[in-house]
């Protein structure tokens, strides 16, 4: 007869605990379809080749937030103090990040919704451009990669979003503790073509390593 420990030790396994040591994220126009890979000819993709395409950068320890929430209407019976049918009716999604380069022309540009044409003084470095009343945010392609484990271990985990806009920003907070940084929150709308809100990519010399444990069919 199996003992708990026994079946605990069949069902638990360490190597599917992972978290992100390394990210970087790209936001890119929506002319080109969402990539199906990180991948281009074995090698991944730098997406900083891309036209148009932004670099957020560096970012807080906390890293990427990517909410999912679930919106259901309940349907109640005479008699019946539970429901009798609960429906799904709308999944809400959001990314938040806090970008630490905040003065870069592009983050700015993001974060006010505008496009900044002011020159730069080349003897004292000054910049100066208004900000607009309301922002005309566009949308993008939001591409977040991140990385954990050794190389001969190494898993690669990506999320693609085909559609987002900068809906939110944090407060802008400037003293003696702290780097000078810019909350981020984009919506994510779904893919004209495939409908889909979100692209999951997972990858790595970790995922061939453990792909038994992993459970997927593998390719032919």
């Amino acid at each position: 007869m199996a003992t708990v420990e026994e079946i605990r030790q069949n069902a638990d396994h360490r190597s599917m605990v992972r978290k992100i040591q390394k990210a970087y994220a790209f936001l890119l126009p929506t002319t080109a379809p969402l990539p199906t890979s990180l991948y281009t000819t074995g090698s991944l993709t730098d997406f900083s080749s891309t036209p148009g395409a932004i670099s957020v950068g560096l970012v807080s320890p906390d890293g990427w937030t990517f909410a999912r929430e679930i919106e259901t209407e309940d349907i109640n019976a005479l008699g019946y103090g539970s429901p009798v049918r609960t429906d799904i009716t709308t999944v809400p999604r959001s990314v938040t990040v806090t970008a630490l380069e905040s003065n870069r022309k592009e983050i700015q540009e993001l974060k006010l919704g505008t496009v900044i044409t002011e020159t730069q003084d080349a003897a004292t470095g000054e910049v100066v451009y208004d900000e607009p009343d309301l922002p005309n945010s566009k949308e993008y392609r939001l591409i977040v990669v991140g990385a954990d484990g050794p190389a001969d271990e190494e898993w690669i985990m990506g999320k693609g979003f085909p559609s987002v806009k900068l809906t939110g920003t944090g407060e802008e907070v400037w003293g003696q503790e702290g780097a000078v940084s810019q909350e981020l929150t984009f919506s994510v709308f779904n893919d004209d073509e495939t409908g889909a809100p979100v692209r999951h990519y997972l990858a790595g010399t970790g995922a061939v390593k453990y792909k038994d444990v992993l459970g997927y069919t593998q390719a032919v």
